[in-house]
This record gives structure tokens, C-alpha cells and sequence, in this order.
């Protein structure tokens, strides 16, 4: 069942074919952060993010991640600093900085959107291969459809950690959604 559970995990964890039009909503999830930069893991994402924005111009970003106990400061403020230092410019980034968990990230950025006015209906989620079929899934039990675009996870050897860390997090997040 492990097993199984970790092939679901690595399909999904690829790029989706966006439809036509792309959806409104967009979201980087985030991850762990050293002081005031990103770890390697969440830079990956948001080098995906900054691709994303350069393709589409007219597309804002919504940085999800709150500050954890080990952390200075709140992951999308480091990510939208991230961002910015690449060229992107703030107007086109909405920091979302309460967020501890996936569930959270999306639930609490949608609010945001909602607020701006932007259709939560279907979102784009970008993050990390290993972690797109459980945010996904997560996204499914909120009412969005989901789309996605992924970070690979270097070296290999944390990509099977992450995958088999997420069968329990997936089981989790099943749990919470009930």
C-alpha cells in the first residue's frame, strides 16, 4: 500500500496541461526558509513562480506561508522579497502569512483572492513534485479544481524521503478533509 500510495504520488507529480484560459487564482505554496532566504526547496518554487509570471504578465501570485517557531520572519514575506529581488514587481504579489499546513495555504489565500475579487473556483498551485498530488487533493475537498506546476526536489535521495513522507501526510490530509 505504501508503495502504491508513493507511484500515485510521483504521477501526479508533474505539470498539468493548462486549459485555455488559465486560471485567475494562483498560489505558491510555501516551504522552510534560513533567516531571510529561502531553502533550497522553496527557492525551486518560486524559480517555477518567477517562470510562470514572466510567461504571463497579467498573472498576480499569491505567496502562501506563515512563520514557523524555528523561523525570523513568515515564509511569504521571504518569498515575495525573493520574487521582487528577481524583477517581478510587488503589485503582482499577495502575501498570505498565516498559513501552517497546505490546507491552510489554500483555504486562507483563497479568502484573500475572494477579497480582490479573483475567481477561487480553480486554482494553479505551484510546488514541489512530491507534494502536488496532496495539494491537489486538498484543493479538490475545498471545491477548486486544481491545476499544477511543479519543482523538481534535489538531490534524488530527498525526492524518495519527501515521497514517502507524503503517503502519511496524504493519509492526513484525508483525515482532516472527513
Amino acid at each position: 500500500a505504501v508503495f502504491g500510495s508513493m507511484g500515485l504520488i510521483i504521477a501526479q507529480g508533474r505539470d498539468d496541461e493548462m486549459p485555455q484560459n488559465a486560471p485567475e487564482f494562483v498560489v505558491v505554496l510555501g516551504a522552510q526558509i534560513n533567516g531571510d532566504q529561502p531553502s533550497l526547496t522553496l527557492k525551486k518554487r518560486l524559480d517555477r513562480a518567477y517562470e510562470y509570471m514572466t510567461e504571463h504578465p497579467q498573472a498576480t501570485v499569491f505567496v502562501s506561508g506563515g512563520q514557523g517557531p524555528d523561523e525570523a520572519q513568515t515564509e511569504a514575506s521571504v518569498m515575495a522579497a525573493y520574487l521582487e529581488r528577481r524583477g517581478i514587481d510587488s503589485s503582482r504579489i499577495v502575501r498570505e502569512e498565516q498559513a501552517s499546513d497546505t490546507r491552510e495555504n489554500l483555504i486562507f489565500s483563497a479568502e484573500l483572492a475572494q477579497g480582490r475579487g479573483v475567481d477561487t473556483g480553480s486554482v494553479l498551485i505551484i510546488t514541489s513534485d512530491f507534494h502536488m498530488a496532496r495539494a491537489k487533493y486538498i484543493a479538490r475537498t475545498l471545491g477548486m479544481t486544481p491545476y499544477g506546476l511543479t519543482s523538481g526536489t534535489a538531490p534524488w535521495i530527498l525526492k524518495v524521503n519527501y515521497e514517502l513522507r507524503e503517503v502519511f501526510a496524504f493519509v492526513k490530509a484525508w483525515w482532516k478533509a472527513r
